[in-house]
């Protein structure tokens, strides 16, 4: 399973933020396939394939005490079935 991770870092915690995600611990069943800085209202966002969402909720619970993270569950536009 394909899951992004936005993350806004809580405010006064930027530093605090910042070093979790450079330092984030990766589950051994997670693959990482981007992990990027942005500019905007998110400071960073991961894109990720883990097993299920009990994994993926491992791996992005960390980074709770610092920041805010909206994850979503991601697949490729073909498996859209409800298209005309």
């Amino acid at each position: 399973m394909l899951f992004t991770c936005l993350l806004r870092s809580r405010a006064g915690m930027y530093s605090q933020a910042i070093r979790l995600f450079k330092n984030a611990k990766i589950p051994k069943d997670v693959k990482i396939h981007e992990f990027l800085g942005m500019f905007g209202a998110y400071d960073c966002v991961v894109i990720f394939e883990a097993p299920n969402e009990e994994t993926a909720a491992e791996f992005v619970v960390q980074f709770g005490d610092a920041a805010d993270p909206l994850t979503m569950m991601a697949f490729p536009v073909e498996a859209l079935k409800w298209t005309r």
